[in-house]
C-alpha cells in the first residue's frame, strides 16, 4: 500500500461502525482505507448462504425506529418486512399472544381476559412504556452515553417498578432475555429502556434477502477500493498500521473499529488491557426448511418454559422476501446457552419442543444448518458499561469505535463509527 502517508484515516474492520465511520469520512472529502480481515464485510451482522436459503448468523433483527438507523441508513432501499408487533409467549405447550396495546388493542384485551397478563402488569407496562418514550423524546435516556454508578440491571429495575416476578418470568424473560441473550436480565436498564421505547416506536424488521443487506449498503457509498477485505492487522498504534506480512502503512489517525476481543489483541497498552476483557456472550442459531410457515402472522416466538433449549423462534421467510426458495419456509431457531453440545441432540431436543406448539408437522422440518456464535454480545451489565472508554478519542492519532464503546445493537455500533469519524474530521481541523 504505498498510499500511507496521504491517508487521513486507516480503519481496522470493515463491521458496522467501520463502515460508517469510514463513509463519514469519505463524504467530509477524506482519504480512507478499510482493511479487514474477513473475505466479507460485516462483522457480526452476516448471512449465509445455504441450499438456497438466506441465514442470519444468530438472532438479528433491525427496528425501524433507531434515530441512527434513520440518520444513516436507506431504509426504503433495504425494502425491509415487519414483525407484528408483540409476540407470541410459550408455555405449558402453548401459545399465547402478548400485544402492543396502542397497536393491537383487541389482541391485548384477549390477553387480559385470559390472564396472560394481569391487569396491575399491564398498568404497569403502560406506565413503563409512558416513561421511556418519553424520556427518550426528551433526551433523557441514551444508552451510548457514559454510565453512571447508579445505574441498574433491568431485573432491578423491573423489580422497583412493581412487576410481578411472575410476568418477568412469563415475558421479560424470554422477551428482552432473547434480544440480550441472558434470562438473568442483568444488562442495564438504560439499554433496557431505550429498547422498549424502540419496540414501542417501531417495529422489528428484517432487510430483503438478509440482514447483511446493511453492511453491503454502507460499503456500496464507499469509493472503490477503499475496503481491503483478507488484509489483517497485528498491531496498530498512533498514526500507523503493522499488517500481518510485516508492511506498515501510515495515516494521520487510525481507527480500530473491531469488537473488544481483537481490540484487545491490537492496541498498545493500556488500552489493550482494558478493551480485552470484556464478556461475551453466545448463542446458536437452528435453521430449518419446512414445506410451509407454522405461523398464522408474522410473530416471533418467545419461550417461557423451564425446560427446552429454544430461546426464541421466527419464521424471517414470512417477514422479508429473499429468505426462502420459492414454495419454502425458513425456520430460525435461537437456542439457548444451557442447550446440548452435540448437534443431532440439540436438533432432536428442537424439534421436541416446537412440535409441542405446532404438531407433527414439525417432525418434517429439514434442518439445514447450526451457527455457533461465540460472540454475539458484549456484556452490557452496569458494571461492564462503565469501563467503556470515555471518548472516541484514545490518545492524538488513534481512535476506536464499535458497538462495545456504546450500545450492543445496529444503532450503537452506527453511533460508535459517527462518533470516531466526528473525531477524526476534528483532529484534521486544528
Amino acid at each position: 500500500m504505498s498510499d500511507g502517508d496521504r491517508l487521513d484515516a486507516i480503519v481496522v474492520g470493515a463491521g458496522l461502525a467501520g463502515l460508517a465511520c469510514a463513509r463519514q469520512l469519505s463524504r467530509a472529502g477524506r482519504r480512507v482505507v478499510v482493511i479487514e480481515a474477513d473475505h466479507r464485510l460485516g462483522g457480526r451482522v452476516a448471512t449465509e448462504a445455504v441450499e438456497g436459503f438466506r441465514i442470519d448468523r444468530g438472532f438479528q433483527v433491525y427496528n425501524d425506529a433507531y434515530p441512527e438507523g434513520r440518520r444513516q441508513l436507506d431504509l426504503d432501499a433495504l425494502a425491509l418486512g415487519r414483525f407484528d408487533a408483540g409476540a407470541l409467549v410459550a408455555e405449558g405447550g402453548r401459545l399465547s399472544p402478548i400485544a402492543d396495546p396502542w397497536r393491537e388493542p383487541l389482541t391485548a384485551l384477549a390477553g387480559l381476559l385470559r390472564g396472560t397478563v394481569g391487569i396491575a402488569d399491564g398498568l404497569r407496562v403502560a406506565r413503563l412504556r409512558h416513561d421511556a418514550v418519553r424520556d427518550w423524546r426528551g433526551g433523557r435516556l441514551d444508552p451510548d452515553a457514559p454510565s453512571s454508578a447508579a445505574e441498574k440491571t433491568t431485573r432491578e429495575a423491573l423489580a422497583a417498578r412493581g412487576f410481578s416476578p411472575g410476568f418477568v418470568r412469563r415475558f421479560f424473560e424470554p422477551f428482552f432475555g432473547g434480544v440480550f441473550l441472558e434470562r438473568s436480565l442483568d444488562t442495564a436498564s438504560t439499554v433496557f429502556l431505550f429498547d422498549f421505547a424502540m419496540f414501542a416506536l417501531g417495529r422489528a424488521c428484517l432487510p430483503r434477502g438478509g440482514m447483511d443487506a446493511i453492511p453491503r449498503q454502507l460499503a456500496a457509498a464507499l469509493p472503490d477500493a477503499t475496503v481491503r477485505t483478507g488484509t489483517s492487522a497485528a498491531a496498530v498504534e498512533p498514526g500507523r498500521v503493522t499488517l500481518a506480512d510485516g508492511t506498515i502503512i501510515a495515516a494521520r489517525d487510525v481507527v480500530v473499529a473491531t469488537d473488544a476481543a481483537a481490540a484487545g489483541r491490537l492496541l498498545p497498552a493500556p488500552w489493550s488491557t482494558r478493551s480485552g476483557t470484556r464478556a461475551w456472550k453466545p448463542t446458536r442459531l437452528v435453521a430449518f426448511a419446512a414445506d410451509r410457515s407454522p405461523l398464522a402472522s408474522r410473530t416471533l416466538v418467545v419461550s417461557a418454559e423451564a425446560r427446552g433449549p429454544i430461546d426464541n423462534l421466527t419464521v424471517p421467510s414470512d417477514v422479508a422476501d429473499g429468505y426462502a426458495p420459492p414454495g419454502a419456509a425458513l425456520v430460525q431457531v435461537s437456542v439457548r446457552a444451557t442447550a446440548p453440545d452435540d448437534g443431532v441432540a440439540l436438533v432432536a431436543a428442537v424439534r421436541d419442543q416446537a412440535a409441542a406448539w405446532f404438531g407433527a408437522g414439525v417432525r418434517g422440518w429439514r434442518h439445514l444448518t447450526t451457527i455457533p456464535v461465540p460472540r454475539a454480545l458484549p456484556d452490557e451489565s452496569p458494571a461492564a458499561r462503565r469501563e467503556r472508554p470515555a471518548t472516541a478519542r484514545l490518545a492524538p492519532g488513534l481512535v476506536v469505535c464499535g458497538d462495545h464503546c456504546t450500545s450492543a445493537s445496529i444503532n450503537g455500533a452506527l453511533v460508535s463509527g459517527r462518533l470516531a469519524a466526528d473525531a477524526v474530521a476534528a483532529d484534521a481541523e486544528r
